[in-house]
């Protein structure tokens, strides 16, 4: 008998958004989201979640066929890390570790973005090592996924994409994601997670079953974004995220700030 394998959904886990260093709003996010075909759409901003939550109620208003995934990227100490399915702010600038673990306290899933990459800042190979070493599977427990993302179109990423899925695949056995690390809408979609069904639960399940497939697709060119947005863009990157990081930092109370496992 023949088995009959689900269709591959595909999710953008890795977008940023104007509530952010992104360009876009929520409305030409989700308008190229559903453009591209998407399933779900994760709007990932750095240390900020007020750019998922606009998009969740642009989704909800429009009765949109794209599922939103709330999410962030945290700053680290090691370097970035994705935070997805949270719906509370998570303390920044903390170990690799102790930041795995408050996401995983909220329920959610860890991505380790653009890994290598020296900027924007990743996790090296000997940081991935360490965090894996400390976060032995007999420590997880169930429901405490730990992802790579494996296809990031950006130039930073493209760098060490080769050396991270041989060391994925010879060392770490991760479950693959795939993220756009789009600032511009025409950059959503531009890698994508795959993914047996079509919702964010069975998104989910097949990341915690090891089932995901992370894709490149089409980048959009130089002239297609605008050089003039792209530099707009870097200025906005250099001032916006700093100024959020600062005021999360000055704003989170002492006693979480010493929470979790390592300062």
């Amino acid at each position: 008998m023949t088995a009959v394998w689900p269709p591959l959904g595909a999710a953008d886990l890795q977008v940023h958004s104007a509530a952010g260093d992104g360009m876009d709003a929520a409305a030409a996010l989700l308008d190229a989201a559903e453009a591209a075909g998407l399933d779900c759409l994760a709007i990932t901003d750095h240390d900020d979640l007020r750019g998922a939550f606009a998009m969740e109620h642009e989704a909800e208003q429009r009765a949109s066929s794209v599922e939103v995934i709330p999410g962030v990227e945290l700053s680290t100490r090691s370097g970035h890390l994705l935070a997805l399915w949270v719906r509370e702010p998570l303390p920044p600038l903390r170990s690799l570790a102790a930041s795995v673990e408050a996401v995983w306290r909220q329920g959610g899933v860890a991505v380790i973005p653009h890994p290598l990459s020296a900027l924007p800042p990743a996790p090296s190979a000997r940081r991935i090592d360490a965090l894996l070493r400390d976060l032995a599977p007999d420590r997880r427990g169930p429901g405490t996924p730990l992802a790579i993302e494996l296809a990031n179109p950006t130039p930073s990423a493209r760098l060490g994409r080769r050396r991270a899925r041989r060391l994925n695949r010879e060392r770490w056995r991760l479950p693959p994601t795939g993220g756009s690390d789009a600032h511009f809408a025409p950059m959503v979609a531009s890698a994508v997670t795959r993914y047996p069904g079509s919702s964010g639960g069975d998104l989910r399940r097949a990341i915690e079953a090891g089932l995901t497939v992370a894709e490149l697709r089409r980048t959009p060119s130089l002239r297609e974004l605008g050089a003039r947005r792209l530099l707009r863009q870097q200025i906005r990157a250099a001032g916006t995220t700093p100024r959020v990081l600062g005021r999360r930092l000055a704003g989170w109370p002492r006693s979480k700030r010493r929470g979790g496992n390592g300062p």
